[in-house]
């Protein structure tokens, strides 16, 4: 079988869960969405498949908005991991503003925060 991360395999089963119950999604809708079998998303829910193929893995990650890899994280470093990334491309968002628009970006988030 076709895996990414063999030796990260165990936080799959938890992250996608995770990200099911966010969405309130069953794994019959999940399948639906993504042309994975359900069975395939059942096994990988109960750990019965520790290595899915690739292609399963890269349907799930497009239809949450997530890398694969993040697929392999635990939550909380997949949380941590996409809050970093959000941050560093607000940065450079900022940053290719004109110096006048940030001024009128920054004065306008001190009056909303104040």
């Amino acid at each position: 079988m076709d895996s990414i991360m063999p030796t990260m395999n165990l936080d799959i089963s938890r992250q996608l869960e995770k990200l099911m119950r966010e969405r309130k999604l069953s794994q019959s809708a999940l399948s639906r969405a993504t042309g994975v079998p359900q069975p395939t998303i059942n096994r990988i829910l109960s750990e019965v498949t520790r290595e899915p193929r690739r292609d399963s893995v890269v349907r799930i990650a497009n239809y949450f908005g997530v890398t694969p890899e993040s697929l392999y994280q635990a939550p909380s470093k997949a949380a941590e991991a996409r809050e970093a990334s959000s941050i560093e491309e607000l940065y450079s968002r900022i940053s290719a503003l004109s110096e006048e628009d940030r001024a009128l970006l920054f004065d306008k988030v001190t009056k909303e925060l104040n």
